[in-house]
């Protein structure tokens, strides 16, 4: 499979703005664990191999991470993850679904998503799986299989 186009943040120079969005996601506070296991269920629902072969790349070179990453598939059927991580994990999926518009991610879910986290987690949390939402789908899009966006 060759890819369509180059990747269109480096032909548009967005690239830089999107790396200073990502800085202040990982200086949030919020574990970088997380973000992994987060970035690898988006790249998961959305058929993006190269955001999953990224993910588990960098998951497997990561001693807290390397056991757990193997079961994001699944992770409704195992004790690996922890009630906040099942949250995150739990609101990801809505978030990426976007199933029934404003009410995808239910008030209920919502509840947990506070109680599990402080409000900059939060939003770390929530521009995080979005962004990581557009970068799968300009990957699928346009036929990314390289990480060629450094």
């Amino acid at each position: 499979m060759k890819a369509r186009m180059k990747n269109p943040a480096m032909l548009l120079n967005v690239n830089p703005v999107i790396q200073n969005m990502m800085t202040s996601i990982y200086q949030s506070g919020i574990s970088v664990d997380l973000l992994e296991y987060v970035g690898l269920r988006v790249g998961q629902m959305n058929n993006c191999q190269l955001c999953i072969d990224q993910s588990l790349i960098k998951a497997k070179d990561n001693i807290h991470t390397s056991n757990q990453i193997e079961h994001v598939l699944d992770w409704k059927e195992t004790n690996t993850f922890n009630e906040s991580e099942r949250v995150a994990l739990e609101v990801t999926e809505a978030i990426t679904k976007l199933e029934d518009r404003y009410n995808s991610l239910p008030d209920e879910l919502w509840s947990k998503f506070e109680g599990s986290f402080n409000e900059k987690e939060r939003a770390a949390l929530v521009l995080y799986i979005s962004v990581m939402n557009m970068f799968t789908r300009i990957n699928v899009a346009t036929r990314q299989i390289t990480a060629d966006w450094a």
